[in-house]
């Protein structure tokens, strides 16, 4: 049966791209250690939109895949016959440095798009882990964010406009290429964190932002969670506009290779401006983090902190060092280091807790690698059902982004969703009766 497939998706690429366009390595392809039955790369939107057309019309699943940083995501997918590579749409559309917008092809990489903006000293506030790999359409699908969003906001808010390659192989623009665009629903925000589940990105238009004329990160470390969380509510409350305002233990430090300080707890604070400004704002950050018990303080600039802040966003995603569970927790700021402690200070066999945090929205990354000793079924279990728990004590919701493939079959990774999961169901309905996209990988199964 399964050749059978592979024959009709083989015969799908070939009619919507001609002969010898399939690729032929489909173990690049993999989502929770299943691979495609085909593959496909089409290299513009009428060539993506052909192949969907095709694929629809011989009743197969499709996966659309960019980078593959976030693959991990998501339940465990229904049998996929036809694996879409998006990464050769990687152009520019077109890009108005004066107005501060621009739109790009989904493939393009956050890193090749940080450098066209550069080129014209702006950037997209979109500092996903891994961007040399990362693409905007799986960026924006998965819902990544990093730690900028205290500043700029959810990947969602930078979105202005998105043209859409539906299941049955359709075009849609939603937006446009203006900031006040007031045409119509806001459709493009349905594909954000949808996971493709509802169509694939294609193109995308974003409002931009001006690089910062210069910066300048504070580390403060702290012997205790309780100190450094009195420092990031501080913060938060101050007239003080961070960049970014991110915490993380000894562990991640070690991990991610950081830039080494005594302590048990670390509180990093980016901070942007002109000089004089700059100057100002570094001072009133260090004078808060001594007053709430910082033991020490230092400051980076340049390359030094391009690196840390670098090492800090994509730990817990690189291959090499790759957790055994990465679960992300969304609470109110107010509750971000009585979760981080509660996570801390549970005990699970075979593993050892570490959490980096963004206490000014609330978001707390918790990972747990694996020791020297043995881990069971029953541990891995118990690291979810804690992580379930703590979050529901907080008022907050948790979602399972890295886990075992074994416990992913049996838990759906997205947890209790509750009344919106009808809504998606019914969004699903509407724009992916068949069950063509992604299926399986989304809310309760979709």
């Amino acid at each position: 049966m399964s050749n059978d497939r592979e024959t009709i998706a083989a015969q799908a690429i070939e009619q919507a791209l001609g002969a010898g366009r399939a690729v032929a390595d489909v173990d690049t392809y993999r989502i929770a250690e299943f691979a495609p039955s085909s593959a496909a790369k089409p290299d513009s939107v009428d060539e993506l939109s052909a192949v969907m057309r095709e694929a629809h019309a011989a009743g197969l699943t499709v996966a659309p895949f960019g980078g593959g940083t976030r693959m991990t995501l998501g339940n465990v997918p229904v049998p996929i016959d036809l694996a879409i590579d998006l990464t050769a749409l990687d152009g520019v559309v077109s890009h108005s440095p004066a107005d501060l917008t621009g739109t790009f092809q989904a493939g393009m990489t956050i890193s090749n798009l940080q450098r066209v903006l550069a080129d014209q000293g702006q950037f997209l506030p979109l500092d996903a882990p891994l961007p040399d790999r990362a693409t905007i359409g799986g960026t924006l699908a998965a819902g990544v964010s990093g730690p900028l969003k205290w500043q700029f906001g959810n990947p969602r808010d930078l979105v202005i406009g998105m043209k859409v390659v539906q299941a049955d192989g359709s075009v849609v623009k939603s937006g446009g290429q203006v900031v006040k665009n007031v045409s119509g629903y806001d459709m493009a925000r349905l594909h954000i964190g949808g996971l493709g589940s509802l169509g694939i990105i294609a193109e995308v238009s974003f409002k931009l932002t001006p690089l910062p004329a210069n910066e300048q990160t504070v580390i403060a470390s702290f012997e205790t969670g309780d100190l450094c969380g009195r420092a990031s509510m501080a913060l938060f409350r101050s007239h003080l506009p961070p960049l970014a305002l991110t915490s993380f233990d000894q562990r991640v430090a070690s991990v991610a290779g950081l830039h080494q300080m005594a302590g048990d707890r670390f509180l990093a604070i980016r901070l942007g401006g002109r000089p004089r400004t700059l100057e100002r704002l570094t001072q009133e950050a260090k004078r808060l983090s001594q007053e709430s018990g910082a033991s020490g303080i230092e400051t980076l600039e340049g390359g030094d902190a391009e690196d840390f802040w670098r090492k800090l966003s994509d730990f817990g995603w690189r291959p090499e060092d790759a957790p055994r569970f990465a679960i992300r927790i969304s609470v109110l700021p107010s509750e971000t280091q009585r979760l981080i402690d509660t996570i801390s200070s549970a005990q699970f066999p075979g593993l050892e807790p570490a959490v980096v945090a963004h206490p000014g929205y609330g978001n707390v990354m918790a990972y747990w690698f694996p020791d020297e000793s043995e881990t069971s079924h029953e541990a891995d279990k118990s690291v979810v059902e804690s992580a379930w728990a703590a979050a529901a004590s907080a008022g907050g919701s948790a979602i399972i982004e890295r886990c075992p493939a074994e416990l992913k079959a049996r838990v759906d990774v997205w947890g209790a969703v509750g009344g919106p999961r009808a809504i998606m169901e019914r969004l699903k309905e509407q724009y992916d009766p068949d069950g063509v996209l992604n299926p399986g990988r989304f809310v309760g199964g979709m």
